[in-house]
Order: structure tokens, then sequence, then C-alpha cells
């Protein structure tokens, strides 16, 4: 059986197509993965199969048939998707609608629970979680769902690697029990030994790769693993912990000593919960902490807020809660408006939105934009806010290798020029590690420099 398209035509706006003239043949019961630059469309098409286009925005012609089975879809920002305050509120509201007896439904909580092992954050908060761990909740409301055809969008980008790997091995065990997974992903290593068809998103249409062709672009995307960074030498430190805790539904930090080095790039990585965020929100004043942080030498709780905050800023995980206006135009205008530098004047910023390919989106309502381009924007807009410290959540997410190398360059130029201070949160090492200059990393509620 084959979910197909028949001359499927999709777009936003009058005459302005995302896909043209789509005919495509997905293989129901197997592990379908979809890749495609960055703003291609990939979203929008598993959007339709999901039902979801064009009931609540823009307009289809063509013929869809999804061969009779029950799909649902996975947003990039899980968190997008929740109504509910918990994973067990959210799993059971899902079965409600879907009329499932009571009495069962623990049968299918149970089903939903084990599949992505999220035992320990059933009873959370959703709010409070990592984005990683929210991405595993929208997961386990799919298994509790019982759905026929798993459509996934980014699904592993703000999970660490042990937790993708295990994830995907999931999926596959799914896809052999006879479910079919169509899955977009940007970061393709993981799926030598699952991906069953490799369909490319390029020009509004959707081919499928010869198996040749997929066999070598998987292979070419495993993890090179060979990166080194240094250890800080008495270098002046940005931000000092000492005897620092944090807390957030339990002990997430508990730091003897630890200064982080003013003027340099420093990448946090850590295990999913681990309390990475929770490091940048106490960082920006937005969770209280016990002991002392301080930034150049000035406890932080003791420094107003507002002004501290000209200095010190953070580019959320999730691009849209970090918008305030409506459109992208707007958008870059309200941040010009906090300019304090020469570096992003008018011609530089034409420049930057033609080099990151949104320069024909500045009339868009950003949360009209696919997820890649509103991360791009987002970084763009803070840099021409222009703070000494950027705090940045997992800044490669939705970004395909060359949005993810035009972003580090306007960011590693940006800091060269302006002597800024940036740490950043990341799962991906390959693509950061040649210019990160420290590793810090989060277990054991502690942080520690590593070479490697």
């Amino acid at each position: 059986m084959m979910i197909t398209s028949k001359n499927l035509t999709f777009s936003y706006e009058q005459n302005i197509k995302i896909i043209d003239n789509l005919n495509l043949e997905i293989p129901t019961g197997k592990f379908s993965l979809l890749i495609g630059p960055t703003g291609c469309g990939k979203s929008t098409l598993l959007k339709i199969l999901a039902g979801l286009y064009p009931k609540y925005a823009g307009k289809l012609s063509g013929k869809l048939n999804l061969a009779g089975l029950k799909a649902a879809i996975m947003f990039q920002n899980a968190g997008e998707q929740f109504t509910m305050a918990t994973p067990r509120e959210e799993i059971i509201f899902a079965l409600e609608n879907l009329q499932v007896k009571r009495e069962d439904y623990q049968k299918y909580l149970t089903a939903g629970v084990e599949f992505a092992q999220i035992e320990n954050l059933l009873d959370q908060k959703i709010n409070t979680m990592s984005g990683g761990e929210q991405q595993r909740v929208a997961l386990a409301v799919l298994i509790a769902m019982d759905i026929d055809l798993f459509l996934l969008d980014e699904p592993f980008a703000s999970c660490d690697p042990q937790a993708r790997k295990f994830l995907i091995t999931k999926l596959a065990h799914l896809r052999d029990q006879g479910k079919t997974i169509i899955l977009s992903d940007h970061v393709l290593d993981g799926y030598q030994t699952v991906c069953d068809c490799l369909f490319e998103f390029k020009d509004h249409n959707v081919k499928q790769l010869n198996p040749a062709a997929k066999k070598q672009l998987l292979q070419t995307s495993v993890q090179k693993n060979d990166y080194s960074f240094a250890l800080p030498q008495n270098e002046a430190a940005c931000f000092t912990l000492t005897k620092t805790q944090l807390t957030q539904n339990r002990l997430l930090l508990d730091q003897n000593q630890l200064n982080i080095i003013a003027g340099k790039t420093t990448l946090i990585t850590g295990a999913n919960g681990v309390g990475k965020t929770s490091l940048f929100n106490a960082l920006t004043k937005m969770l209280s902490y016990s002991g002392s942080l301080t930034y150049r030498n000035r406890e932080i709780r003791q420094q107003k807020t507002r002004k501290y905050l000209l200095h010190v800023a953070q580019i959320f995980q999730n691009a849209t809660d970090q918008f305030l206006s409506i459109t992208v135009q707007d958008e870059i205008n309200l941040s010009k408006k906090q300019r304090t530098n020469d570096f992003f004047t008018d011609q530089k910023i034409k420049e930057v939105l033609t080099d990151l390919d949104l320069d024909q989106h500045l009339d868009q309502v950003v949360y009209s934009l696919s997820g890649g381009q509103q991360k791009k924007l987002q970084i763009l807009l803070m840099l021409i806010a222009d703070q000494d410290v950027l705090l940045i959540d997992e800044p490669l997410s939705g970004l395909d290798h060359l949005s993810s190398q035009k972003v580090m360059h306007l960011l590693r130029q940006s800091q060269k020029e302006r002597g800024q201070t940036l740490l950043i949160i990341s799962h991906e090492l390959d693509e950061l590690a040649d210019w990160c200059d420290y590793h810090l990393v989060f277990a054991d509620k502690q942080l520690h420099y590593v070479t490697k």
C-alpha cells in the first residue's frame, strides 16, 4: 500500500507556491526520512498529511490518499501542541478526544509512558521540562493514541545524543510492528540502519533518492567526534559560581566553584533535563539561586534587572518565545531601537537578511515562518540589540548544514567585532566544536571543563 499525492499544490499566499504539482508515493509500513534545506516546505507537507492544512491555513489543490491510515503529527516545537499541565493529563485528554473507553485509559497510558520512558516525568509540569523532555512527552502522547501514521517534524532537535539514538531505535521497532513513520530531520546521523526510504524536498517538489544515493548521503553524515578543546588558564571571569545551588522540582546544580571566561565562546552540553536551561534562567534572573553567582564580580541577585539585562541576554530555545511584534520587518525595527553599536548598520542588516534567505520574508508574519527561519531571525534580532553576553540555547535547532554555517559565521563575526561573551547550549558538537573555545559538561549536578 502507498500514501499517494496527485498534482498536489499548496500555497500560503496567492501565487507563492510552497508545493507545486507534487506526485508522490510513500510506502506504508516503512521508515521514511524527509530532508531538504531550511524553509523548503518539509513542515508544510507534514501538516498537509496530518490534515491541518488547508483546514487552518493556506490553499490546497490536487488529491491526497493516506491509504486509510490514522495519522497524527509531532511539531518541531513540541511545547506548542500541549493543552494540559502534566503528561498524564495530556495523554488522558487525548484519549478522551478519541472517545477511548475509560477502563482502557491505563493500557494506552502505560504504552506511551514505557515507549518514551517518561515514568519520572508523568506528573511533572510540562512547562518546567527541557525541550528534549517535552519531545519525549509528545511522542508518548502519539503512542498512547495508537495511530498508524507517525508524522514527526524534527523530533530530536533538542534531544541529547543518547536520547536521540534510543528514540530512533524505538521508532524502528514501531515500523517493524507495521506502523508507518515519516520523519523530517537535518541531522542524518543515526538513520543508516533504520531508514527505508529517503525523500528530498527541493524546488517545491519531493523526489525519492535511489538506494545508492541514499546510502552515500547517510554514510557521509556519520559524526566525526575528532574535536578537542582548550582548558581555561587564569583568564578573566565573566560569571563566577561559588557554592551555587539551583533547584527546580529537584536539586539541579550544586557547584562549589566555577569561572566562566569573559570574551570567549563556551559550549555547554549535558543530558536532557540535567539543568542547562535552568542555569541560563538563573543567569538572566528568571530563576532564583542560593549561594553566590556573580557577573563581573557583582552578585546577580543584587543588580537591578532592567539595567542588568542590557548587558546579559538569553536567546531562548523556542524562537517564538522571543518575538514581540507581527512581521519580520516589525521585529527588526524593534531591535534597531535597542541598537547601540556601529556594527549592525542598516546596510549590514540588509546584507545579513539576504545571506540568511530572509530578505523575501520581510512582510511575512513571524509565526508563519518555518522553524529554521524563525531561529535565524531570532539570532539576528538579538545580535542587533547588542548585549555584552549572549546565552544561546540550541542555536542550530531546525537548521540545515549551510544555514548552520551562516549563523555561526554571523555569531563569530559579531563576537570578534564587539568582544562578546557567548555561552551556547547544544548537542551538535560536530557543527560547533571548531569555533568554541571551551567545553563545559553538565553532569551529576556539576559543571566541569573537558578537552573533548
